[in-house]
């Protein structure tokens, strides 16, 4: 049990995370061709992060190196449950990806199939995007501190998994209940939203798109760490959209690769895979 305030016994572990890694580590774990774009360091968590890539399959060859720069790191602290009691963000080194930078690579990016793009990135390098590329557009908000940066673009994003209180900022609906859901969702579409899925955390998620709504629970799973879950949500609906799939199974595969990687203690779960989805989804 946590004790504030004072040292407690426990566990250390580092591993390579961040938002828009995880997503696109997920989505190579999915069978996706992978290009990210984003800011290192020199220092030796950039050296980690360019292996760890070069493993996976993920090219950073469009990124960016920032000398004598911090690589962004995320400290996190899980209690007995594995539940998030707090965090530290050093996102700093995303500064960087200015429009000036960005728009040296959107020749490469608007050759993607689709582009994630999440709320670390400074607010006018996410409105440059949005008003750049040509691909469909999903976006993750990262946290309520960050998720107000996606407000200008939300009429460009194809979706976006918001959890309440970023769909309550973003929205203005105050998300009491799951009855006021599809007000936030209602919401969401007359700023220009297409799909929705709001994260009700262990209870699953809302789904919308102003014709197929629904609430679905989270698969049954043991749970390790949180960590992560959202980006293999995100991931699994980025995988599942390409591959034509109505709103609801979307969210289910979703939900399943949520639900994998929850059962392990890292970011990303290795065991995460399209026939390990496909497997839970038809098995429920």
């Amino acid at each position: 049990t946590l004790v504030p305030a004072d040292s407690n016994p426990g566990r250390v572990t580092v591993t390579l995370g961040g938002v828009g890694r995880n997503i696109a580590e997920n989505l190579c774990r999915l069978g996706k061709r992978v290009l990210m774009v984003t800011a290192v360091g020199e220092d030796a968590h950039a050296q980690q992060i360019q292996q760890s890539c070069r493993e996976l399959g993920i090219d950073l060859s469009h990124s960016l190196t920032v000398p004598n720069a911090r690589t962004s790191t995320y400290l996190c602290l899980n209690d007995a449950e594995g539940e998030i009691v707090g965090a530290v963000s050093d996102m700093a080194i995303y500064d960087a990806l200015t429009p000036a930078y960005l728009s040296t690579k959107l020749e490469v990016l608007n050759r993607a199939s689709l582009v994630v793009v999440d709320a670390n990135l400074p607010p006018e390098s996410l409105a440059f995007l949005a008003a750049n590329l040509t691909p469909p557009l999903f976006a993750d908000p990262v946290s309520v501190r960050k998720a107000g940066r996606l407000h200008e673009i939300l009429s460009r994003l194809t979706a976006m998994k918001p959890n309440r209180p970023e769909a309550s900022l973003l929205t203005g609906v105050e998300i009491q209940s799951n009855a006021d859901l599809p007000r936030a969702a209602e919401a969401f579409f007359s700023l220009g939203l297409k799909n929705v899925f709001i994260s009700l955390g262990g209870e699953g998620v809302y789904y919308d798109d102003g014709h197929e709504r629904g609430i679905l629970p989270c698969f049954p799973s043991p749970v390790v760490n949180t960590t992560g879950c959202g980006d293999a949500f995100l991931a699994a609906v980025a995988c599942a959209w390409q591959d034509g799939h109505t709103l609801r199974e979307m969210a289910l595969r979703g939900l399943a690769a949520s639900a994998i990687c929850a059962c392990t203690d890292s970011a990303v779960s290795p065991l995460i895979t399209p026939d390990a989805i496909e497997s839970m989804v038809q098995n429920a």
